[in-house]
């Protein structure tokens, strides 16, 4: 006999759905119009020295350039073709590269947050297993997000922040994967595809292979799965091949694989290890480094204890320690700038989210005094959102909607002075720029001596060598070392080899420029690991050969600020 619906079982159905619903209504819902207003003002800040790296390297791929042979630079490939993919879907405009940053940012979010309910075996129907996932969405899209809108405009679509679109999905969907074949159900396509993600990031920056290994140890110890431990293995390193295989092919066909090699195995150890290195203490005391870990080292512990006492499942593993790994990555990098911190400061948000799916699951049925703890756990975390936004830089420069509100306002002195730094000089680049537009063609090359090569994408023309960085010519910081007497340096061996190698560029960046003279040589004052203000002088001190030939062949046309064009003299003659 067929059950009876009344007005009342639809009541108390609805009733249960949004019990399902409410934790993460509560993440999500107070801070949302702050987290919301971020993210609209993150839109109109221009971009850093870092992503104008990038983007003027992904631009010069795409013209043609051979990476790491025609153009230098100790970072993995992942992050070029990230930046070049943009350009094709309009990243050249910085609002545009802001929009695709966050909107894929945020759909990384949502998709780890959507893989979490179900960490425990709870009677519910496929309509409430389908809300929880999209609550939880709208929650990790919320509490991410906010945390993400936390840093500097400098640090946003940084080299961990993308690594992280991949890092995030992957773990979310390792955890769906081994919960479904726990449940005697197909997971091991997700395992593939949670291996490709988290394999490809390696490419992007060598220490996140510690999160890999992480997960196949916690896809090892999973004591649920019905697979043997050669069954869940295998697909997850099948999924690894598949993208490394990618990457290699890029590697291979767009790149000079030897000298990425040379550059990632013999120049980097022997040379830019020792540029502004910090000690895992100073990392660890840093104000945007110290507070993190310590909260990210508590949760860890909470979990690990959750998971060893069989309170947690054991696929949790991975995400128990995210935070800690990220950490290790960060001291390994031995640098801790606010950016290295992206991995971290995300993993901390979401155990912070995983415990609160753990406690609605967990105490679903319970006493109502145990149900307190979810709608609590999740009020924290709305409060922690609520009281660090309004500190968010794009919620308190409330100057970003008087200045550049418009494409125009975006692209004037009054707007990009407010982001003129000790060493950054974005309108003085611009006039630079577009100097060189006027007085140069487009087929014409131009070698920089700075550490801005965001000027070359903004005139569109490409470097006349593969230096475009003041510090494969300038050794000086890496001849140093760190700031503190304990810190790393290199010994004499060690210096002989770094002036070896920077001797090395030099004669190289001459021979390159006596084959093929670029039509303008422009030099950018106060650049960092630079040892003098004036770069022409810091250049002539560091690179007297290649200077001598430089100034017999160029010479100063315009200054526009920190930004010195010297055109090459028949160019010059030609005015």
């Amino acid at each position: 006999m067929a059950a009876v619906t009344t007005p009342a079982s639809h009541l108390r159905r609805f009733y249960k759905m949004l019990g399902v619903l409410v934790p993460a209504l509560i993440v999500g819902v107070p801070p949302f119009f702050l987290v919301k207003e971020a993210v609209y003002r993150a839109t109109l800040t221009t971009i850093g020295r870092d992503q104008g790296i990038f983007q003027y390297i992904g631009w010069a791929i795409t013209q043609g350039e051979i990476d790491y042979r025609d153009i230098r630079d100790v970072n993995g490939p992942l992050v070029h073709l990230v930046h070049a993919l943009f350009l094709q879907l309009g990243g050249r405009d910085e609002q545009r590269f802001h929009v695709l940053d966050l909107v894929v940012t945020g759909a990384s979010f949502a998709i780890v947050g959507a893989c979490l309910p179900g960490l425990l075996k709870t009677p519910a129907s496929r309509a409430e297993r389908w809300i929880a996932r999209a609550g939880w969405a709208f929650a990790a899209w919320v509490a991410l997000t906010g945390q993400y809108l936390l840093y500097l405009y400098w640090d946003l679509a940084q080299r961990e922040s993308i690594l992280d679109w991949f890092l995030l999905p992957s773990l979310g969907l390792q955890l769906v994967a081994q919960r479904r074949l726990a449940n005697g159900e197909k997971g091991r396509a997700l395992l593939v595809l949670a291996g490709a993600l988290t394999a490809v990031t390696t490419f992007g920056k060598p220490t996140y292979a510690l999160f890999s290994i992480v997960q196949l140890v916690a896809l090892a110890w999973d004591n649920e799965t019905r697979l043997s431990l050669r069954s869940r293995i295998a697909p997850f390193l099948a999924g690894c091949a598949i993208s490394s295989g990618a990457m290699l092919a890029f590697l291979f066909t767009r790149a000079d694989f030897g000298a990425f090699l040379r550059i990632y195995l013999v120049d980097v150890p022997a040379m830019y290890r020792f540029m502004m290195p910090r000690t895992a203490g100073e990392i660890l005391s840093l104000q945007w480094g110290g507070t993190n870990a310590a909260m990210s080292l508590a949760t860890s512990l909470v979990m690990l204890a959750l998971i060893v006492g069989d309170e947690m499942p054991r696929r949790m593993l991975a995400i128990a320690v995210l935070p800690l790994v990220a950490l290790g990555s960060v001291i390994a990098q031995a640098k801790g700038f606010p950016y290295h911190f992206h991995p971290v400061t995300a993993g901390l948000y979401l155990q912070w989210l995983s415990m609160a799916v753990w406690m609605t699951e967990r105490f679903r049925g319970s006493a109502p005094l145990m149900r307190i703890a979810p709608l609590a756990a999740s009020a924290a975390i709305a409060i922690r959102l609520g009281t660090m936004m309004p500190i968010s830089p794009h919620i308190d420069n409330l100057w970003l909607l008087q200045k550049g509100s418009t494409a125009e306002q975006r692209a004037g002195q009054d707007y990009l002075v407010f982001f003129r730094g000790p060493d950054f000089f974005p309108w003085e680049m611009r006039e630079g720029a577009a100097y060189l537009k006027e007085h140069t063609a487009p087929t014409d090359r131009v070698q920089l001596y700075g550490m801005d090569p965001y000027l070359l994408f903004l005139a569109e023309r490409r470097s006349a060598t593969p230096y475009i960085y003041a510090y494969d010519l300038n050794a000086d910081g890496a001849l140093y070392g760190s700031w503190l007497p304990t810190g790393l340096h290199p010994t004499d061996a060690e210096k002989t080899r770094i002036r070896a190698l920077r001797n090395e560029h030099e004669a190289d960046m001459l021979e390159r420029l006596k084959i093929s003279p670029p039509a303008a040589f422009v030099f950018i004052d106060k650049a960092p690991l630079t040892t003098y203000e004036d770069a022409a002088f810091d250049f002539k001190k560091h690179c007297p050969t290649a200077s001598e030939w430089t100034e017999a062949h160029y010479r100063e046309t315009a200054s526009f600020g920190e930004v010195h064009v010297w055109l090459r003299n028949d160019l010059a003659d030609a005015r």
